[in-house]
């Protein structure tokens, strides 16, 4: 893995870290609850993350990710949306673009966040699908470039209606 590629994959991960701040009571909930899709022209890192955890990539830096965390304390979809919307804004200096219902394989609805910044003067795009179950919160990322999101933005739309929760 390239230095730039590296830098990418380390500050998503510093991103997901700010994100994990918010679910208090955040802990690994024993292997894979969840079947992640990966679009054509990602590879899978598997190899890379733990049971809750999902990242793929593209060549030219567009990540996808899903973290599971446990829903504890309780609280409706719109709580948990309005906790991220909250996080990225204040401590991520995200700027929210857009809201919108999404649902995965499963039937099961979520919201989705999509967010602007800049970094180093070149527009990012940072989309954040949330689907809430009693047990699991399912936090679903696509970030990079804004010119590689908008070319990708069927694929990543497609991983998101693809995802199955367990």
């Amino acid at each position: 893995m390239g230095a730039a590629m590296r830098a990418l994959v380390e500050t998503t991960t510093r991103r997901w870290a700010a994100i994990a701040l918010i679910v208090a009571g955040a802990a690994g909930c024993g292997g894979r609850s969840f079947v992640a899709a990966t679009p054509p022209g990602f590879l899978d890192l598997e190899d890379r993350y733990g049971d809750n955890e999902y990242r793929a990539t593209t060549a030219d830096g567009v990540i996808l990710g899903v973290r599971v965390f446990e829903h504890k304390p309780k609280g409706e979809l719109p709580f948990w949306a309005r906790s991220v919307e909250n996080r990225m804004r204040d401590v991520g200096g995200y700027a929210l673009l857009e809201t919108r219902e999404v649902q995965a394989r499963t039937g099961l609805k979520g919201t989705q966040l999509r967010f602007g910044h800049d970094e180093a003067k070149t527009p990012h795009i940072y989309v954040i699908s949330i689907f809430v179950t009693d047990e699991r919160i399912f936090l679903l990322e696509a970030g990079g470039a804004k010119d590689q999101m908008e070319k990708l933005m069927p694929q990543i739309e497609w991983s998101v209606r693809n995802f199955v929760p367990k």
